[in-house]
């Protein structure tokens, strides 16, 4: 025999369960883009060396990695956004003096 109690605590630890998931998705995804801001601040200065400038590409790999196994659309948008920003940068064709 099912009660309709039951059904409402179900409802309740499915949305708890929901707000759970939510919470960790948005704070492992801040967790990632400061810790990614911060590694840009570090490494990538007006006298970058190239052997630091690979290892931020292979510090925001691994972060933007870690973005992609939570959250495979916030991952997405983010590398769209990367891809637009960058092909922006290239037809950028005004005159510098």
């Amino acid at each position: 025999m099912v009660s309709t109690c039951s059904k409402e605590k179900d409802a309740y630890e499915s949305s708890f369960s929901y707000f759970l998931k939510t919470l960790m998705k948005t704070f492992i995804t801040l967790t990632i883009i400061v810790m990614a801001m911060t590694l840009k601040n570090r490494l990538i200065t007006t006298d970058t060396t190239m052997f630091y400038s690979a290892l931020y590409i292979i510090g925001a790999t691994v972060l933007l990695t870690l973005l992609g196994t939570v959250d495979h659309y916030i991952y997405n948008n983010l590398m769209l956004g990367v891809g637009l920003a960058l092909g922006l940068q290239m037809m950028d064709w005004r005159i510098n003096n």
